[in-house]
């Protein structure tokens, strides 16, 4: 997570690790229940809006993970989220 500029005390960022098990738990079929309540977190204080993009998460990764297919992903599926909330007020 050090690698990653916006991971730090003043940002309270998540970090890419927590963005990745969103998308991961989102998509397997028990994790649908919660899918609402993980993506309405990100919307907030350290949430999503905060990742710069830099990728040093990507260089940095020992397993080789998509991050930033999964920071992408998600961000994706917080908008829509926050498009349908704006609607349903």
């Amino acid at each position: 997570m050090e690698a990653c500029p916006q991971f730090n005390e003043d940002t309270g960022f998540v970090g890419a690790a927590t963005i990745s098990q969103v998308r991961l738990f989102n998509t397997h079929p028990t994790g649908q229940a919660l899918k609402r309540e993980r993506l309405s977190a990100l919307m907030g204080d350290g949430g999503i809006q905060e990742c710069g993009y830099a990728q040093n998460c990507v260089e940095i990764c020992p397993k080789e993970i998509p991050l930033t297919t999964s920071i992408a992903d998600v961000g994706g599926q917080v908008m829509k989220q926050a498009l349908g909330d704006l609607f349903r007020k």
